[in-house]
């Protein structure tokens, strides 16, 4: 029954263990041992191993649920936003859907208050970057959103689904998160998007919806995959959104990506 913890918390309280076992617990034992030396016959204390062990078990638990609780709260609006739409009777679309704009700005968000943390320390003692070592966001190249569903119709969309999860990685959602800020967003995203994924495998879809589909996920995939570790994970999990909707759709006539690309410049 007591409130939630805020998720800004979650991190502090991680970072805070990591310092612990970095440098505070040490330096509390030593400081310790010189005002009251260790006499003969004194029980034994725990070693210092094992308190720097539980403190970094105590970040680690408290990484992954910060994880958790972020992406709960993007994939739930994502739901939401699926649950609550006329699939079958929805119009052309004309623009992306305010809720994806919601869902990137969330994430950025996010990855500002990741930031704002500071770098994470390692047992050493020396700096963990939240990016990728030598990596900026200007040096990777822009990926490309070239969805594995491009047929038209009429096709086994059934049979296509199943080609593509056999020639597909395996992508662990709830993997655990390293201390770096890639991977918290990496892990943040991947939760959202297979509820997304999950949530579109139950509605049944005309045209306009599938097509509607495509420019979501051709957003989404436009802002998100700098954030991820690997851009492959984000196109990936929004092909398999993709190639379910058309499986879902009763009448599945994908739109021309050209079109798409200038729905979504223009959105």
């Amino acid at each position: 029954g007591a409130p939630a913890a805020p998720p800004a918390l979650l991190l502090l309280l991680a970072r805070l263990c990591l310092d612990y076992e970095a440098t505070t617990i040490s330096y509390v034992l030593t400081l310790t041992d010189e005002q009251f030396p260790p006499q003969d016959g004194d029980p034994a204390v725990t070693p210092a191993a094992e308190l720097c062990a539980e403190a970094r078990a105590a970040a680690q638990r408290l990484l992954d649920h910060y994880v958790q609780v972020q992406g709960a709260a993007v994939a739930q609006m994502l739901r939401k936003s699926v649950e609550t739409r006329d699939w079958l009777g929805t119009v052309e679309p004309r623009n992306v859907r305010a809720v994806m704009k919601r869902v990137v700005e969330d994430i950025t968000a996010i990855d500002v208050q990741v930031g704002n943390r500071g770098g994470l320390k390692s047992p050493g003692g020396a700096q963990i970057s939240w990016r990728v070592p030598g990596e900026t966001l200007s040096s990777r190249a822009p990926g490309r959103y070239a969805p594995s569903y491009t047929p038209s119709a009429p096709m086994d969309t059934h049979l296509l689904s199943n080609i593509q999860k056999l020639f597909s990685e395996r992508i662990d959602i709830f993997s655990p998160v390293e201390f770096n800020k890639v991977s918290v967003l990496t892990g943040i995203i991947k939760i959202s998007l297979k509820t997304l994924l999950e949530c579109v495998r139950l509605r049944t879809l005309g045209r306009f919806g599938l097509q509607q589909v495509q420019v979501d996920g051709h957003y989404l995939q436009l802002y998100l995959w700098r954030f991820a570790a690997d851009e492959r994970v984000v196109q990936g999990l929004l092909d398999e959104v993709a190639a379910s909707a058309a499986h879902r759709c009763l009448d599945p006539v994908p739109m021309e990506h050209s079109v798409v690309e200038l729905i979504c410049e223009r959105g």
